[in-house]
């Protein structure tokens, strides 16, 4: 277990309440208080101040899963009634995908993943809204059903290299173009405001490659978007080789919070460069340049 610091009311800083206990120890060392003061009394000091703050001092498990909320859960629960339709003969058949594989694959924890990468976009300021935007490997149109819904005049895309994949995703969000194309295959010619490649990279054999080529059809004033797992935490084994795609099945790539970085400043080191970690553990990137942030 570890210490954390919540803040429950904008009534000051953590440097507020740090300069505060500094005084208190002071006022105690001075008076003579300190050397026979009980732990607690330190702990109830530190709780304090901080309280007047406006903080709370608890204590967070570092292994804890974020817990999706309820708006996650009726999102997964709305996505699956879209696109189950398309592959419920599957569940006779035991072809890919089965519906039980989606209702796994689907749940409250990776809309609430999607929706804060969204909800981080805004924070950076990543212009969106009324732009063209590309979901590459779209898979059901999770990411793009969430988008049309925050925001409705964005031209969306998607595209996969998954005909069923597509045909979800038609469902998920029906007024989205959606093409069939792998990563080398997209259009030389094609520019979008915003290209999102969503939990993809870590299946490739040559990521390096692919944000060059993906940087290429992102427009002059537009914002690369990426997400990865985090690689300390992340254990899937690489499974099944798929040459035509140059890519896994499963994660040959592998990046901690500080390797995620340098290897994108090292591949676009022009552009501006934003990354952190969602509240899920997945790390994001954005880049783009300097005109493109608002």
């Amino acid at each position: 277990m570890t210490i954390g610091v919540r803040r429950e009311a904008a009534c000051g800083g953590i440097r507020d309440a740090l300069e505060f206990v500094l005084r208190q120890l002071a006022r105690s060392r001075d008076g003579g208080q300190m050397a026979h003061a009980p732990m607690s009394l330190g702990k109830t000091l530190v709780q304090s101040a901080f309280a007047r703050c406006g903080y709370r001092i608890v204590r967070t498990d570092p292994g804890a899963q974020y817990r999706p909320t309820s708006a996650d859960a009726r999102n997964a629960a709305d996505l699956l009634q879209k696109i189950l339709p398309v592959v419920q003969h599957n569940a006779l058949t035991g072809e890919w995908p089965t519906p039980a594989f989606l209702e796994h694959y689907f749940d409250a924890s990776r809309l609430a993943m999607a929706r804060l990468l969204l909800d981080r976009c805004d924070a950076e300021e990543v212009d969106i809204a009324g732009k063209r935007v590309l979901d590459i490997g779209c898979h059901a149109g999770c990411l793009l059903r969430l988008m049309r819904a925050r925001y409705p005049d964005s031209s969306l895309f998607g595209c996969d290299v998954s005909d069923v994949k597509l045909a979800m995703a038609k469902r998920a969000c029906p007024d989205a173009e959606l093409f069939f194309s792998a990563l080398s295959d997209l259009p030389e010619s094609s520019s979008y405001d915003a290209v999102f490649l969503m939990e993809v990279l870590e299946h490739t054999v040559d990521p390096e490659t692919v944000v060059r080529r993906l940087l290429d059809i992102v427009s002059a004033t537009g914002t690369l978007i990426l997400t990865v797992p985090d690689g300390r935490e992340d254990h899937l084994p690489a499974k099944e080789y798929h040459s035509e795609f140059e890519s896994y099945a499963g994660h040959i790539n592998f990046w901690s919070p500080e390797s995620w970085r340098y290897f994108l400043a090292r591949i676009a080191p022009e552009r501006t460069l934003r990354t952190g970690q969602l509240p899920t553990g997945h790390l994001f990137a954005a880049l783009s340049t300097k005109n493109a942030i608002r």
